[in-house]
């Protein structure tokens, strides 16, 4: 029976493909009109579309009435007297739809990943279109005097305000950027960075648990790196607490032996009032540009657009934006360096996170399950104010599910010829007595834990407060 019908599927889907191919080309050959004058947009606007690949697109954009064909949709569309702007719902196949709004109207979100906004306040624009084959590949806006408009293209067409952080966004790349607004109120829990190598974010994640969202944005990271480099990636995250601000985003910088700078990430820093002050939780590098924001809202960035292998452009929105512009000063940062390092070591890029210990109850401890020998890459660490923090490395694809509570010890050494952290238990787990002996070693109850972490392995540091 199988047999027999595995015979029918492969002819069904040919003949699936083949019928909208035939119903393709019926169209081509009907669409006789050039619609490669521009339109007038003080008119009404005919627009149909058709299917391609499950979604709707534009296939025709006219001044005069167009006739429907089997498959096709045709709209008629009177513009607003006086347009505000106009926006294209696009993918890498084409236009999907178009927007033409007045400063009254709120522009609709159509399920598309990109939206390019004109913004056609001060002259009267011009709409011109470029086909394809079939479909709309994309369209152009200018004015009378043939000056081309340049769309600033979203992942929503409800663009927000923001402040771009300086020496990171350059004009050009504000022009060529494709902007995605990763909003940081409920029910973000916290925020994933994940790099690659020593220099390349390549994915930053408003994280709200292991959810879609989620799971597309590790293809996105995977996606982004490429087959032709496999580059160690190393996964932050900085958890959100209940009641805490962001207060400060700041550009940090990598420092090279010759003097070159070159951007290397972003440090977030927030205000827990009641327990710490101006705490900075992600990197070490070197700090230059520091913006006040006084409740940060939203973090700017172009990670959806995978044309770039890193993450290029970032920018903040915040709830009082008349705070965003203020200067705040650098916090005062000590050099530092692994443990236990050895000459040559200075050439790996070493990462470090830091937390207190003053006050933990519980750790989850995130493990690397895919090796033989489990190693713990990091911990999310529960105080009893309620707050958490991070500390390592924290793959949600991974999981959390091993919760030990306080007193802790942990268990380090050399597995593979790798600095490893092997183990991390209550201090009256049976299993300490068994396993790794020797090698036990207790987490004091205050002080800074400092988790190092690089190609060469993790290493533990303890500093006092």
């Amino acid at each position: 029976m199988r047999r027999r019908i595995a015979a029918f599927v492969g002819p069904c889907w040919y003949l699936a493909v083949l019928g909208e191919a035939h119903r393709l080309i019926d169209y081509i050959r009907q669409s006789e009109k050039d619609l490669g004058e521009a339109l007038d947009l003080d008119e009404d606007l005919w627009i149909s579309r058709i299917v391609c690949q499950d979604h709707w697109y534009l296939s025709q954009i006219s001044n005069m009435p167009i006739e429907a064909t089997e498959g096709m949709e045709v709209f008629h569309i009177q513009p607003p007297q006086t347009i505000h702007k106009i926006i294209a719902s696009t993918d890498q196949i084409g236009v999907r739809w178009i927007q033409f709004l007045d400063r009254e109207t709120t522009p609709t979100q159509d399920q598309s990943p990109w939206y390019e906004i004109y913004d056609v306040d001060d002259f009267e624009p011009r709409l011109w279109v470029v086909h394809g084959r079939v479909i709309i590949k994309r369209i152009e806006i200018d004015d009378d005097e043939a000056t081309r408009l340049l769309p600033s293209t979203w992942t929503s067409p409800n663009t927000p305000i923001f402040h771009p952080l300086q020496n990171i966004c350059c004009p050009c790349h504000l022009q060529e950027a494709k902007f995605h607004h990763m909003k940081l109120g409920p029910p973000v829990e916290g925020i994933l960075v994940v790099r690659a190598g020593a220099y390349n974010i390549v994915g930053i994640h408003n994280f709200s648990g292991r959810n879609k969202a989620f799971w597309e944005f590790l293809e996105q990271v995977h996606a982004r790196r490429g087959p032709w480099t496999d580059p160690s990636l190393y996964w932050f995250y900085f958890p959100l607490n209940d009641q805490e601000d962001i207060l400060m985003v700041w550009d940090r910088q990598l420092k090279h032996p010759d003097g070159r700078t070159n951007f290397d990430g972003l440090i977030v820093s927030a205000s827990i009032s009641y327990l710490i002050s101006w705490t900075d939780r992600l990197g070490t590098n070197i700090l230059r540009e520091g913006y006040d924001i006084r409740s940060i809202s939203g973090i700017i960035h172009d990670g959806m657009d995978l044309r770039f292998p890193s993450v290029t452009v970032f920018g903040v929105t915040c709830h009082s934006p008349h705070d965003g512009e203020t200067r705040a000063p650098v916090p005062v940062r000590y050099a530092s360096g692994p443990p236990g390092a050895h000459p040559g070591e200075d050439l790996v890029p070493w990462y470090m996170t830091k937390a207190t210990l003053r006050g933990v109850t519980r750790v989850q401890v995130c493990r690397d399950r895919t090796q033989s020998h489990h190693p713990c890459l990091g911990i999310l660490m529960f105080y009893a104010d309620g707050h958490i923090e991070s500390n390592g490395q924290i793959r949600w694809d991974y999981g959390l599910d091993e919760e030990i509570c306080s007193p802790f010890v942990v268990a380090s050494g050399a597995v593979n010829e790798k600095d490893t952290i092997k183990d991390i238990r209550n201090a009256e787990d049976p299993v300490v007595a068994t396993v790794h002996r020797g090698e036990w070693e207790p987490l004091p109850s205050q002080g800074i834990l400092a988790w190092w972490f690089s190609e060469l392995g993790d290493r533990l540091a303890f500093y006092y407060e």
